[in-house]
């Protein structure tokens, strides 16, 4: 191949993987002079292009280079002023400024001087890079901004990373064969053939499921350390991870953050609430519409007044919130409050309707003391009890009229066999919780894609998801056959930290936030359930199909359990621009999805076969070392002469000894592969025994010298 086309197709590929790093910046960041910015890259490219065939004048570019980049920088950012000493110095007063207040305030909107003089620099180095033709350098620039791309800013670019991968090979095939044309053109459509083979395995096979399911424990490990809180922490400015007021748009991933919120002193576990939601709207939650004032609570009592049960002895539980909370979660039972601050006698108002506690003159929550009695249940009253909306509000039956009808057709299937209300309910319940279409995950919920039903997308097009998606399932099923449900939050068990008999110590944090579902039956009042598998709450009514409370607390607390509340919906994330007021694309979140779990493995995958292709024959040498025996040397030799082409040819009828005389003078004059050579022939030819202790010796050492001209061949420098 011509050295002038061996150079104008490394140009035109480092103009793709320029087009792979500007499409997504230019959709993130507004570019107010698109026209300059395509002018840079073309001077800059012709620029490197000309370095590329003369390198001796490489004074003289880099010069050059580095002139056209300051004027690229002007024509871009000009800041009302002509080109001079003037400009430069507003424009270095600006990026210090926008450098400064973006480091210092976090998030991922990035100000238009420093976006615009990052992807100048960033074409810069990618081009210098190529002249310099270190590709590693200028795959990993553009792979770097595409990963910060797509994990900060949720951006879908799954077609730009296959196309990387693709630009990746072609260079790799271009630099090793450039010499020999059937050799260039069986590498490029193998590399093509491989990505495009990938890119439909990942979409038209079960391939995808399976990635996601193998990494959800590392994930999840990630998740419960904080790690995809803090990502989006910095990405969105903050996180809204643990109890949050506004339930109203649902769906998407959530991060654990495991910053606590409280510490509950008690005999036992619990469950504790902090409110009630009524009204589903298709997306979310908000309270009923019929509101009702906060009133002061009769006698620091608090218990369901719709229940005619009897409640059993009663335990201690002590509260002790972390700063002080506007929000008191309290436990199932009824609740005789002994002593607290704010003071519990005084101070403290009840809404009916949301079951929610404030305190007067919004006074934050401290401590709080509380006798707990747990509502007293035998299974003649679960068995025989009704349900209706005789004794309680209708709103507890209402559904939106845009709910598609397969879900109350799926309520009556999964129920058909149930008798009483409370069968129902279990069958419900245990549907959600048994049933393997359904997978609990928090990172790999998806985004309910607008005008579709929150519960119907997840029962019936991505059953993937964790409490929020178990608990409002269970009740619109619920609701589709008339029984009375209502969603309730707070937080579960939390984690166990010590203690024993009434002064066991429990840790609730955000990352224990939950959400559940309450059912009404007649005289027994709200009943709670737990849908989500691997959860159980310790005021559900047992039943054979769940895991007891006891058995079930330590797990839930220390792995799986659920940022409920932390809404991560479209209304609530930043997006990645330069104060840009374009609309994020509604897609997947990348750190929960399977697009992500691809990328990983496609980036591994092409790793491989990137360093298989560069060194194999270093990579041959060192395998057949391995066990070497007088029956398989032939055999083995025989592999290596085969890798070895691709250091030099072998002339057709050219003696092996001379052949291995001029790759031990190519590899550095060591005779490695001519020991190698003569211990063949003289076991092949003449039956002389062979000693493979030496031989392995010489194999190893063979493997070193490929490996290090293998690197000097494709100009990596070793440290």
């Amino acid at each position: 191949m011509p050295k002038w086309l061996q150079r104008l197709l490394t140009i035109l590929l480092t103009w793709w993987l320029l087009a792979l790093f500007v499409q997504p910046f230019s959709v993130i960041n507004p570019i107010a002079h698109p026209r300059e910015l395509a002018g840079y890259v073309v001077i800059i490219s012709l620029i490197s292009y000309l370095a590329a065939l003369w390198p001796r004048a490489w004074p003289i570019w880099l010069t050059t280079a580095f002139l056209s980049m300051i004027v690229g920088l002007w024509a871009i950012l000009p800041l009302k002023q002509h080109f001079g000493i003037t400009w430069f110095n507003t424009y270095v007063q600006t990026f210090n400024t926008a450098t400064r207040r973006f480091l210092q305030v976090g998030g991922v909107d990035v100000p238009a001087t420093l976006s615009m003089t990052l992807i100048v620099a960033l074409v810069f180095l990618l081009l210098i890079t190529v002249v310099l033709q270190l590709y590693p350098g200028a795959v990993a620039i553009v792979l770097s901004y595409l990963l910060a791309v797509h994990v900060f800013n949720g951006s879908d670019l799954t077609t730009q990373f296959f196309q990387l991968a693709v630009v990746t090979g072609l260079l790799a095939v271009l630099h090793l064969y450039h010499t020999r044309w059937r050799a260039f053109l069986i590498g490029s459509l193998s590399i093509v053939g491989l990505t495009l083979g990938l890119m439909w395995l990942s979409t038209s096979t079960p391939l995808n499921d399976w990635l996601a399911n193998i990494s959800v424990p590392a994930r999840e490990r990630l998740n419960q350390r904080g790690f995809y809180a803090s990502l989006e922490a910095y990405a969105n400015g903050s996180g809204r991870t643990g109890f949050t007021e506004n339930s109203r748009v649902l769906g998407g991933p959530v991060y654990d953050d495991p910053t606590p919120v409280f510490t509950a002193t008690s005999r036992e576990a619990h469950y504790y609430r902090v409110e009630v939601d009524s009204f589903y709207t298709g997306t979310g939650w908000r309270p009923s519409a019929f509101q009702t004032q906060a009133a002061p609570l009769d006698g620091a009592i608090m218990r369901d007044p719709s229940a005619r049960v009897d409640y059993g002895q009663a335990t201690s539980v002590k509260l002790v919130f972390n700063g002080g909370k506007t929000f008191l979660a309290l436990p199932y039972g009824q609740l005789t409050f002994t002593g607290g601050k704010p003071d519990p006698t005084t101070d403290f108002l009840l809404n009916s309707a949301t079951q929610r506690i404030t305190a007067s003159d919004d006074q934050r929550f401290e401590r709080l003391d509380i006798q707990v009695q747990q509502k007293q249940f035998i299974d003649t009253q679960l068995e025989t009890a009704t349900s209706s909306t005789q004794l309680i509000s209708s709103s507890y039956l209402r559904l939106p009229s845009s709910l598609p009808q397969r879900v109350r057709t799926l309520a009556k299937r999964i129920t058909a066999d149930a008798k009483t209300p409370y069968e129902k309910v279990i069958a419900i319940q245990t549907y959600l919780r048994s049933d393997p279409r359904f997978t609990y995950s928090k990172t790999d919920a998806q985004q309910t894609p607008a005008n579709r039903d929150y519960v119907d997308y997840f029962l019936f097009d991505s059953p993937i998801g964790y409490c929020d998606n178990f608990s409002s399932a269970m009740v619109v099923l619920c609701r589709s056959i008339n029984l009375p449900a209502r969603w309730a939050k707070g937080f579960n068990t939390g984690t166990f930290e010590g203690g024993s008999g009434a002064n066991k110590q429990y840790i609730i944090r955000n990352s224990n936030a939950h959400s559940w579902p309450e059912i009404y039956f007649n005289n027994l009042g709200w009943v709670p359930f737990e849908p989500t598998p691997g959860f159980s709450n310790p005021a559900t009514p047992d039943d054979p199909a769940m895991p007891s409370a006891a058995s079930n607390t330590a797990s839930q607390s220390a792995s799986s359990s659920a940022v409920s509340s932390a809404v991560s919906s479209s209304e609530s994330r930043s997006i990645v621009s330069a104060s840009s007021t374009q609309p994020k694309p509604s897609s997947r979140s990348s750190l929960g999805s399977f697009h992500w779990t691809a990328i990983i493995v496609l980036t591994v995958v092409l790793t491989l076969c990137i360093v298989l292709i560069w060194q194999l024959p270093a990579l041959v040498a060192f395998t057949i070392s391995f066990n070497l025996t007088q029956r398989n040397f032939s055999r083995r030799y025989r592999l290596l002469l085969w890798s070895l082409r691709r250091v030099t040819r072998r002339q057709s009828s050219q003696p092996l000894t001379v052949y291995a005389h001029r790759i031990d003078t190519r590899l550095g004059d060591q005779r490695h592969f001519t020991t190698l050579t003569h211990a063949y022939e003289a076991w092949t030819f003449g039956h002389v025994a062979i000693h493979p202790d030496p031989l392995t010796t010489s194999l190893k050492s063979l493997s070193t010298q490929l490996a290090q001209y293998a690197r000097r061949k494709f100009h990596v420098k070793q440290n």
